[in-house]
């Protein structure tokens, strides 16, 4: 399971993803396209340049594994592990300067991410050591609505781009374990001396 910074990792590994598969027609001139995470106050401003951004918009609970407890790995196995398991929604922008660009960068990005829909510790090792090995996070087109999609871009001044809606299933993010109870006070020692 993951610390905190689950989250930024995974989010950070999807930019490296990326990164690593950006084909050199994209990536070199004259498009010299890069791939990069977008927060609020990048979008709050028009996009520029030949990017695929990654937004992540919305982090919910996982229905289906709030309850799930887990087995504790390592030496300390002498209980259950509790988890906040989130799942992270986020958009894939693509923003360019020519229309042919923009959909080269779009459909690029979503038949990579066709082909390879899982990121694992391979990808995010680095970011947070508290991932486990048998951790996998799929990645798979989200259902939106093109009015929802509307109101996320209504909130920014950045004119509409290209946006494919996605998320990724599911960051496991440890929870502090429960206090156990050790067994009663029976006798007291104090300590004494001669004065």
């Amino acid at each position: 399971m993951a610390s905190y910074k689950g989250v930024q990792g995974a989010l950070v590994a999807l930019e490296e993803f990326f990164k690593q598969r950006l084909p050199a027609d994209l990536s070199d001139e004259p498009v010299s396209a890069s791939v990069t995470l977008l927060g609020s106050a990048d979008i709050a401003e028009a996009l520029s340049g030949n990017l695929l951004g990654i937004y992540l918009h919305r982090i919910t609970i996982d229905p289906h594994g709030r309850t799930r407890t887990f087995s504790q790995q390592g030496t300390q196995q002498n209980g259950r592990q509790g988890e906040l398991p989130v799942n992270l929604h986020f958009l894939l922008i693509a923003n360019a300067s020519s229309p042919t660009v923009e959909a080269d960068l779009m459909a690029w990005a979503m038949l990579v991410l066709a082909n390879e829909n899982q990121i694992d510790i391979s990808h995010v090792q680095g970011i947070d050591s508290e991932w486990a090995e048998r951790e996998v996070l799929n990645i798979a087109p989200e259902e939106m609505s093109t009015e929802d999609l509307m109101r996320i871009w209504d909130v920014f001044e950045s004119p509409y781009t290209s946006t494919v809606p996605y998320v990724a299933r599911t960051v496991r993010l440890r929870l502090t374990p429960q206090r156990s109870e050790g067994s009663p006070v029976i006798t007291r020692v104090f300590p004494g001396g001669t004065l």
